[in-house]
Formats: C-alpha cells, structure tokens, sequence
C-alpha cells in the first residue's frame, strides 16, 4: 500500500487524463453516428437502442474512473495548499482517524499537524532564549547537555553554541 500512496496523485492524474480522453472519443463517435442517422434519415430509435448496448457499459465505466480520479486529482490539490497546522486540528483529526480507520488512509492529521522542529531550530530557540534572558545560564547549560545526551548534537557542536551564545549575552 507504500507505492500506491506515495504515487496516488500521479495515478490519479493519469487515470483522469485516459479516462477523460476516451470518454471524448466514445461520445464524439457515438454523436458521429447519430448525425450520420439524422442526415440519412434512418430511424433514430432504432441506431441509439444499437449504440446504447455495446457503449452504455462502457461510457458508464469511463464516467466513474473520472468521477473517482477527479476526486483523487482535487484531493492531491487541496492536500499540496497551504492548509493552517497547528497541534489543535492535528489532534481532532487523528481522533477522527481513530474514530472512522477509512480516514487514516487519506492522512488528513498528517496534513494539519505541525512538523517537528529540527535539531537547528530548536538549538536557535534556545540560544535566543538565553540572549533575551528568557533563560538562565544554569537552564541553557542543562538543555545543551540534554542535546548531547540525545545524541542529536556532538559535543564539539555544543561547545561552539555554548562560546557563541556567552559572548553574544556578554557583548
């Protein structure tokens, strides 16, 4: 299910274009024939009831795979937008998800939770915390080890962020 829903919109898209291209050719050809019988002056009950048997299934078929892909199309669309994220509506719609699993499919809590913030933003939140005073040195010293402790940051890297964030506080 990994491949089919890293590539569902690409599907989608494609589905939408063939589906779409032959609904034309079928419905130009089936209008073809119907002026042919007009022009000719055959009975147009009888060449519709003709082309209703072997086409009907297929013109059917051919609007729902672009009934279906449209949606696809329109769904990919709306998940690329920029939609609002915040912890709030990630958290409703993973309740959501748990509530109805046919959701968990379409990722929606994925799409309104707020990423994680990266190893960097996080160690510049914490030096910018320190500089304004936010935090003491003591707080600042023991978020820095917490960083080596997670092994996020090296110890080398820490040391740099420690020396830079003591002379931007003292200058």
């Amino acid at each position: 299910m990994g491949w089919f829903r890293e590539n569902a919109f690409a599907i989608a898209i494609g589905t939408l274009l063939v589906s779409g291209g032959l609904l034309v050719v079928v419905l130009g050809y089936v209008s073809l024939v119907v002026y042919a019988a007009l022009t000719a002056g055959v009975s147009l009950v009888g060449v519709v009831t003709d082309l209703a048997v072997p086409y009907l299934p297929i013109v059917a078929v051919l609007v729902v795979l672009l009934t279906v892909s449209t949606v696809g199309v329109s769904w990919g669309l709306l998940r690329r937008l920029s939609l609002p994220r915040s912890d709030r509506l990630g958290s409703a719609a993973e309740r959501a998800e748990k509530r109805y699993p046919v959701l968990d499919e379409l990722g929606i809590a994925d799409a309104l939770t707020p990423p994680e913030p990266t190893t960097e933003e996080k160690l510049e939140a914490l030096k910018r915390q320190y500089v304004t005073g936010e935090i003491d040195e003591t707080t600042f010293e023991r978020e820095l080890d917490r960083f080596v402790a997670d092994d996020s940051v090296d110890d080398e890297r820490v040391r740099t962020e420690r020396e830079a964030a003591l002379n931007r506080r003292t200058s």
